[in-house]
This record gives structure tokens, C-alpha cells and sequence, in this order.
């Protein structure tokens, strides 16, 4: 009986919003989120989205191997891979076939953002959604790191669409060595020496996590810059999407973005 109530209590606190919650994502699904669509890289987490919305998920693996990956996760909670599937390409997901991507706490891990919102973008049916949210930098272990600016962001959208990912890859290796200076001690003590590394250590740290393509969190958002990244794709390279709404999320830690495609798209 105990048992219970405090687990009831708990679930209670968690959807009031007294303390950093999900309750703001889960108030967006049910205003936003209609039809059939994607969740990218939920793993354990899906969001709960309203009755008779249909979500097929998307990861790198099957949902057995991400067992075997995650041993300390509840494997009943690891949802099932509908497609193993690049998240930031959607390569096998066809045109206009969505109603909706879901990427929560993705587009920082991708080197190219404007490049991803782009394929995101591909997928959606005209009226379609984008359901978006980043974490605030300053409030999660990149804190200390600069924010990334809208250029940067350009820059690397243009280097790769005039063919030359090379130079992508070599801007990269600064995002690296912000990620082992700063973001690793930060988000554990028992990392703290990796702020002293010597040059020689952290640029063969660099090197190994370069040429394995490591997935980090390349970029570092406030919730003014994911706005202006958002303004930009959606004037200068999508311009059959609006920002619907910009929400803060987690008591501030997140930021949360809908994007919609015009349902005029296309005709």
C-alpha cells in the first residue's frame, strides 16, 4: 500500500511542474502532434503523445542490441526500433510520408544541424510537424562552452552542400576538444583531469575521436540562438516552414520548437 502511494505521489509531482518536468512536452504533443510520424533516438524515453497518434521509432540499432548496449536500463522500457535508420538522414524514409518528426535532444549531436532539419524537413507531408527540443547550454555540463553562432552553423551547411565534408570534419576537431575539456569533467568528478590534459594528450584524444566520427554534442545552444537557427532554415532554407512555438521546457533546462510545414506546401 505504501509502495503505492508513494509511486502515485511521485508520477503526481512529476506531471504538476513544480519541479523540472516533461509536462511542457507532453502539453505540445497533445496541442500539436495529429496522424502517424517518427521518434528519433528515444531509446528508453518515448514521448507520450495523445490517443490515436501513431509513432514509429527510428535508431542506429535493433532494440536487442540496444539491450545488450544499455545493460543498466529496464529493458522493458526500451522501445522497439521500427527502423534502423540514420536519424539524421531518414535516407529510407520517403517524401512528404509523415505527419510529424519527433527529435528530442538529437540536432545537438549533429555536426551539420541545418543540414538534418533539412532532411527532417524532406519527410513531412505539407501541415506536417517538427517537434524539437535542445538543451539550454548553460544549464546542462556544456555550460562553459560558447555558444555556437548562426555563421557557424552556415558555414558548415555550405561546406558540406559544396562538397568538401573534409573541412567539416577538421572544424569538428575544435567541438572535440571542448567536449574533453569542458562537457566530460563537467558532467562527472571522476573526469575532472581531463581539464589538465597536456596538448599532446588531448590532441591524440582528438585524433581518435575524429577518425571514429565520435557522437558528442557538437553544438551549444541558448534559447535565443536555437530560435535564430530556426528563423534562418525557416526563411533562407525551408521556406514552407514556419516556428509555430518556441517553449520553455524543464523549468528552462530545455527549449522545445514546433515547426509546421504550409499545408499549401506543394500544391
Amino acid at each position: 500500500m505504501a509502495t503505492r502511494f508513494l509511486s502515485s505521489l511521485k508520477a503526481a509531482v512529476k506531471e504538476s511542474g513544480i519541479f523540472p518536468s516533461y509536462l511542457a512536452r507532453k502539453r505540445a504533443a497533445a496541442r500539436f502532434l495529429r496522424g502517424s510520424g517518427l521518434e528519433i533516438g528515444e531509446l528508453h524515453f518515448p514521448l507520450q503523445v495523445p490517443s490515436g497518434v501513431t509513432v514509429k521509432y527510428v535508431d542506429y540499432v535493433s532494440r536487442e542490441e540496444n539491450i545488450r548496449k544499455f545493460p543498466e536500463l529496464d529493458a522493458a522500457s526500451i522501445v522497439p526500433t521500427d527502423y534502423v535508420e540514420d536519424g539524421f538522414t531518414l535516407a529510407s524514409i520517403p517524401d512528404c510520408s509523415q505527419d510529424f518528426v519527433i527529435a528530442n535532444h538529437v540536432l545537438e549531436h549533429a555536426s551539420n544541424p541545418l543540414q538534418v532539419l533539412s532532411n527532417w524537413a524532406r519527410g513531412l507531408r505539407p501541415g506536417g510537424t517538427l517537434f524539437i527540443t535542445v538543451p539550454i547550454g548553460s544549464r546542462c555540463f556544456d555550460k562553459g562552452r560558447p555558444l555556437t553562432p548562426l555563421q557557424h552553423f552556415i558555414d558548415d551547411y555550405e561546406l558540406v552542400r559544396d562538397g568538401n565534408p573534409q573541412s567539416l570534419d577538421e572544424k569538428n576537431r575544435l567541438h572535440y576538444r571542448e567536449w574533453l575539456t569542458i562537457s566530460t569533467p563537467n558532467s562527472d568528478a571522476r573526469n575532472r583531469h581531463y581539464r589538465n590534459l597536456s596538448g599532446e594528450e588531448l590532441e591524440s584524444l582528438v585524433e581518435t575521436m575524429s577518425a571514429g566520427k565520435a557522437e558528442i554534442h557538437f553544438h551549444v545552444f541558448s534559447r535565443e540562438s536555437f530560435v535564430t537557427l530556426l528563423d534562418y532554415f525557416t526563411t533562407c532554407i525551408r521556406s514552407d516552414f514556419s516556428v509555430k512555438a518556441v517553449i520553455r521546457s524543464r523549468g528552462g533546462a530545455e527549449s522545445l520548437a514546433i515547426l509546421e510545414r504550409s499545408p499549401q506546401a506543394g500544391r
